[in-house]
Parts: C-alpha cells; structure tokens; sequence
C-alpha cells in the first residue's frame, strides 16, 4: 500500500504551517544580515548586529513550534513539561551551558574584547556563543601574558563551576612585581633607590589613569586604593638580600614594562659600581668579621669556666 499523505489531518496542517513559517523567518534572517553587512562600515557593530538577528530568529522560531504544535494551553504545558524532562536527564551539559549563557548575557562577568581566565585558561574574549566562549589563549607553554596563537572554547557552563577572572572589566590595570636578588655584600639601599626611580618614572601617566578609573569602579564595587605608587621591599633571603618591586601597569603590557624596568635597572647597576646580582652557590671563605658592628669576647672566670656555664656543682 502506498504511503499516503493526509493534507487534511489538523496535525498535518501544523506540521506544514510551522515549516513554511521557520522557512520565511529564516529568510528574513538572511536578509538582514545582509542589510547590515551592506550598510554598517563598523565591523564590530557588523558582528553584533549579524548576531542579534540571528539569536532573535533563533528564538522566534522556537516559538513558533512550540506554540503551533501545541496550539491549546494545557498540551503546551505537557509538551514542555516532557521536553523539560528528558532535556534535563540526557543534555545536563547542554542545559548548563545554556544556563551559563544566559548568565552571561544577562550579569555580563565579561564581553568580548576582555581579557578572562577561567579553570585555568586564560586569554582574550573574541566571541561568545550560546554553548561555549572562545578565546584567543595566552600563556601556555609563553611564559608571559602573550598569545600562543591557539583559540580555545570554553563550555559557558563554566561560569557557573569555576571562578571567573576578568583583568579588564572596569579596570584595566593590575599589579605586577619584578624580584632581583642581590648578594649581601652588595649595597642594598643603593640598588633600592635605583628600581624605586626607575619605576617611579615610568608608572606616572599610568597612576593618573588608575585613579581614575578606580574612582569609577568605586560606584559600582566597594573598592579603594590609598596607595598607587610604586614600592620597593626588602627581604632577606638564603643567597641575599631580595629586592621586589611591586608596580602598576597595563593588563596587556605586563611583560613590555617588566623587560623596560629590568634592562633599565641592570644598566644602572653596572654603572653604579658595588651592586651584585646574587645566584645559587656553594663557597668557603675566611670570616673577616662581623658585619654589623663588632663581637665582645666572651670573659672566663679564674678556674677557666665560662661565668655562664652551668655544670650543676
């Protein structure tokens, strides 16, 4: 018996009316995409517009189905309650990246062009879709903050397991420090003086702009800084004394700063005379003396035991 067609089956009619409806709602779609990419010159403003039409017909046509094949208010219930159900039995993963995203759009931790790191990854925000977020990845195997070149996706689901960094989101600024590590003969307070100018030199446009921002993040966040500065801190370590430089910089010139800093500080401390760079070694050398101050002797009485000495008699 050959396979007939009942045309005149209401679910028939809803089945071809839901079909002909995406159909023309995914023409328009197409066509204003077009339209933007004719008339906007931007390219993020092409991006997002070509987006915007796309989630919007996405979701105009699930509407359509759902509301066409379920055309009575107590079948749409039990239609959705059954999806609902098996969706969150089999697509646990697809529903919580789903769920992240409209976490995403809506508290918005990051957009694109910031710079995030998340479960370990880290890099640029380039596009956020409605499963995953790509970045452009920095890090790796670079040890800096540069691009390896790769993109990675991250499931949106993400967002709401892990912890979520952004270095750019209201401010784009961050603390760096650059440790050098000096030998204990070396004269400390003179290397000191030399990274403090040094970076309070080259930090003096960048304390200007972080004030300012942090004036207006400040509305938003319960957030203060008294201190912008850079600073200079002193530690001793087992091969010298340690000299960390702690500074404000760019969230993406991290890496350019510390090199400047670091060529700037070596030149300085070739120039200056009696300034070391420590390093890990094994030496014997004769004691010259103490070095701060010098040592009393220790005094004995007549019978030649030490005053201090207990001997239990």
């Amino acid at each position: 018996m050959p396979f007939e067609i009942d045309f005149q089956s209401e679910f028939i009619q809803r089945v071809f009316l839901a079909v002909g409806a995406s159909i023309i709602i995914l023409i328009i779609v197409k066509l204003g995409q077009r339209l933007a990419k004719r008339y906007a010159t931007d390219p993020s403003r092409i991006y997002y517009s070509s987006r915007l039409i796309g989630r919007l017909g996405g979701i105009a046509i699930i509407l359509i189905l759902v509301t066409v094949l379920s055309p009575r208010l107590g079948d749409l219930v039990t239609v959705l309650t059954v999806i609902g159900a098996g969706l969150a039995i089999a697509m646990r993963e697809l529903l919580l990246n789903l769920a992240g995203w409209f976490y995403i759009s809506l508290a918005s931790p990051y957009r694109q062009g910031d710079r995030i790191e998340i479960n370990g990854v880290q890099g640029d925000v380039i596009d956020i879709r409605v499963m995953r977020t790509t970045v452009m990845e920095i890090r790796g195997w670079v040890d800096a903050d540069q691009s390896t070149g790769r993109i990675a996706h991250i499931p949106n689901g993400w967002t709401l397991s892990f912890t979520t960094y952004n270095f750019t989101r209201g401010f784009n600024f961050i603390w760096n420090e650059l440790p050098i590590t000096i030998s204990f003969r070396s004269d400390w307070e003179a290397a000191r003086q030399i990274m403090q100018s040094f970076a309070e030199e080259s930090t003096k446009l960048v304390e200007h702009q972080a004030a300012d921002e942090i004036r207006q993040m400040s509305r938003e966040f319960l957030i203060h800084y008294s201190i912008l500065t850079p600073f200079v801190y002193v530690r001793i370590v087992d091969n010298g004394v340690r000299l960390t430089l702690r500074y404000l910089c760019d969230v993406r010139k991290r890496r350019g700063t510390e090199h400047a800093l670091t060529v700037s500080i070596l030149d300085a401390f070739r120039n200056s005379g009696g300034i070391e760079l420590a390093y890990p070694m094994v030496g014997v050398s004769q004691m010259q003396g103490p070095q701060y101050g010098p040592m009393t002797e220790p005094t004995f009485r007549g019978d030649g035991r030490n005053p201090g000495t207990n001997t239990g008699d």
